[in-house]
């Protein structure tokens, strides 16, 4: 049987149309989607030229008042299936969601910030569900009533590339049968005053790709396509993709393009396809200097004359998480066109390899969709025509997770006292452990880590620490097969509301540059191939249980760059808004104390020196508002059952049950595990004494590693999400 991850069904939203066959025809007529539009917060307001989507979002009644991020996502994701021919309810199929995001809900959230700035403290408690990165996936899963996996990835302008590659990878190892990838992101005051204070936007007119090198125009949309094996789908099929790290910079990418560069290569390894038969490459073109200067230099070094190159954000704008799946649809339709969509500018320029403002006709076989990110983050996705030989990359290859070191800002109940406070305020019966150590490692550079936020400092120290614990010499390993793969339930709430408070204080144009970077989702995880030097595939993660998912998506790493290392990274923070929010969610203040928190493990493929071993890691999501108890006791009892059979250990073998049982809400997944444990004959380990929660930070898999009276032997770690879902680790203690 041919090994051939096909594209079945495609669906988007752009400035340039509703739906597919709208933005196609807008797309190769060359009409111009991005427009003047002026943008207000309180008294202030910034005029700016925007990809904006102007076409009315028909979405059910009951979405009428969801974010505008939401409602392309819906549509663009409905459009997909529909045209995959996907009946999802009635699918008897594993499905995979992979979405990519920057903003996910943070414009309501914003929103929400300001009123709880203001001392208006009624709100509904469904709109701090909305707020979250994840909410997106999560509603798309209960619209159509079904069980799934998925992972929301937001390594800012990279995310819905990381999603494609992720869908493939997890397809081609047998983790679904349909992996649904994509991503979304509409403008925001955070993202125009962000661009603005680092005077990367193109003030004057829309943006010119390759061109004037004056700075981009924002955009937003959404795009999602269908991944199936074997299944003909009229969109091709991807022959495989890749992710590095420059390891330079935090916003500039390194202008001789070795980053990008490798990515071409790691796909012409991958796919068997030499560069010099690739027909077609969607640059990440955004406009700016720094991006398109690297960009020309890195395509003259790797590709031949004959390859041909546009950016298509001169039509869309730049769409930051979308951007990637947005762009890898344009290949595909110039693939089915046998047209290469031109970059618009208001230049003209001698001919090259660069198609400005004119399409051309041209057979295209193979094309490369590139994307980059803050935090120094390439990708890349190869695809193909249909009558191309090539099949899709598999990794054959069998690794082994062994757990070299692992560090963490709490190891013992007298870190305590020493690296944290406990916080509590009048207007939330909840109280939380706020980190304060922030003494630089020796490990780290002094003004590299002056520069960086709270959130980023706590995640390098502990970062530190593992490497140093680990004995690993970083000058003797080659850092282009180190990875890092990072999770996170909340991102770096601190810096993210500093900005959006000044916004509303000082206006668009006064927020600070240097604060700004450090909002996206990767900037720690940026930081970190930073400070160390690390050049490998990096990725970001959020979820409410994000450790354990965090565990899945680093192995398919490990497996698909053929890594010998890599850092799995798990974060939380939160803030005095956080504390209203958790309430507000229902989480019971009694038992329930959040922690900022780090977890940090450096995982070896078969390494000699090892304290454990991560046999494996499972999750579901699902809508626990229409699920019973009984329900969700089923899947929680399945899901177990299914891990351990795979692994071949039998559930009387391990030497016990770990969670937190101090994570209390009023979500069902609490009462469940409780009645379930409760029936158990083998060790239960709730953490009572560790008295706090994470949130999805992963102390669970630390305490067993940290808790030296433990027996040797394999361990079940269970978390769960309050939005639905459960996740599952299986660790063995060595």
């Amino acid at each position: 049987m041919r090994n051939q991850v096909n594209i079945t069904g495609a669906g988007i939203v752009s400035s340039l149309g509703k739906n597919l066959e709208e933005h196609k025809k807008n797309l190769f007529s060359q009409t111009e989607g991005i427009k003047q539009k002026r943008f207000s917060n309180g008294k202030h307001e910034l005029d700016s030229y925007v990809g904006v989507v102007e076409s009315e979002l028909e979405v059910p009644e009951k979405y009428q008042q969801e974010t505008r991020n939401f409602k392309f996502a819906f549509l663009a994701f409905e459009e997909a299936i529909a045209s995959a021919n996907l009946q999802l309810e009635e699918e008897e199929k594993k499905i995979a969601i992979c979405l990519g995001t920057s903003l996910g809900g943070k414009v309501l959230g914003q929103e929400l910030l300001y009123s709880f700035e203001d001392n208006r403290l009624e709100m509904p408690r469904n709109l701090f569900k909305k707020r979250s990165l994840h909410y997106i996936a999560d509603e798309l899963i209960a619209f159509h009533r079904i069980k799934a996996s998925y992972y929301v990835i937001s390594t800012a302008c990279s995310a819905s590339n990381n999603a494609v590659i992720l869908g493939t990878q997890l397809l081609q190892d047998g983790k679904c049968d349909v992996a649904i990838c994509g991503g979304c992101d509409e403008l925001s005051d955070i993202s125009l005053a962000g661009f603005t204070s680092l005077g990367a936007i193109n003030k004057d007119f829309s943006c010119q790709p390759y061109s004037t090198g004056s700075g981009i125009s924002l955009g937003e949309g959404a795009g999602f396509i269908v991944l199936e094996k074997n299944k003909v789908g009229k969109y091709g099929k991807v022959l495989g993709g890749s992710i590095t790290s420059d390891a330079y910079h935090i916003t500039a990418p390194k202008a001789t393009g070795e980053g990008a560069g490798q990515i071409a290569l790691n796909l012409s390894e991958q796919s068997g396809v030499p560069l010099n038969k690739v027909d077609y490459i969607n640059g990440h073109g955004t406009g700016t200097r720094a991006n398109d200067g690297m960009e020309k230099a890195m395509i003259e070094k790797n590709f031949p004359l004959t390859v041909r190159v546009s950016s298509t954000k001169g039509q869309t704008g730049h769409t930051l998480g979308a951007a990637g799946i947005i762009e890898t649809i344009n290949c595909f339709l110039a693939i089915e066109e046998k047209t290469v969509p031109a970059t618009k500018t208001l230049v003209s320029y001698p001919e090259d390899c660069f198609v400005r403002n004119q399409n051309i006709p041209k057979d295209i076989s193979y094309a490369l969709n590139f994307s980059f990110a803050f935090g120094g983050n390439n990708s890349g996705v190869l695809l193909a025509s249909n009558d191309t030989p090539e099949e899709t990359f598999l990794a054959n290859e069998e690794i082994r997770m062994d757990i070299i070191s692992h560090a963490s800002t709490l190891e013992s109940l007298e870190d305590k006292n020493d690296r944290y406070e406990s916080i509590s305020k009048n207007f939330s019966k909840i109280t939380g452990l706020r980190y304060t150590d922030f003494s630089p490692s020796s490990k780290i550079n002094p003004a590299q880590y002056r520069r960086m936020d709270n959130f980023s400092k706590m995640i390098a120290g502990t970062v530190a620490k593992a490497i140093e614990r680990s004995g690993l010499d970083f000058r003797k390993i080659d850092l282009n097969k180190v990875g890092i793969l990072f999770t996170t339930s909340s991102g770096p709430l601190e810096v993210v509301e500093d900005i959006e408070k000044q916004i509303k204080s000082e206006g668009y144009n006064q927020v600070s540059a240097s604060k700004f970077p450090f909002t996206v989702m990767n900037a720690a995880a940026g930081m970190i191939s930073i400070l160390f030097k690390i050049k490998g595939p990096v990725s970001v993660i959020s979820s409410n249980v994000g450790f354990a998912d965090g565990i899945i998506y680093a192995e398919e790493m490990m497996k698909n760059e053929k890594l010998s290392h890599v850092l799995i990274v798990s974060a939380s923070q939160w803030t005095d808004f956080s504390l209203f929010a958790w309430e507000k969610l229902g989480y019971d203040p009694e038992k329930f104390k959040p922690s900022d928190y780090c977890s940090t493990l450096i995982v070896g493929n078969s390494s000699e020196k090892r304290e454990a071993r991560i046999m494996s890691a499972e999750q579901i999501k699902y809508d626990n508002n229409v699920r019973t108890h009984e329900e969700i006791k089923h899947d929680l009892i399945s899901l177990i059952e299914t891990e351990l059979s795979i692994k071949g250990v039998p559930f009387e073998e391990l030497k016990g049950v770990v969670w937190n049982a101090n994570k209390k809400t009023e979500e069902k997944e609490y009462d469940v595990f409780i009645d379930w444990l409760a029936a158990l004959d083998i060790p239960v380990y709730s953490l009572h004494e560790l008295d706090f929660s994470s949130d999805g930070a992963g102390e669970e898999l630390d305490y067993i590693l940290n808790k030296e009276d433990l027996k040797l032997g394999r361990y079940l770690i269970i978390s769960y999400s309050r939005f639905g879902g459960i996740s599952t680790v299986l660790l063995e203690k060595i």
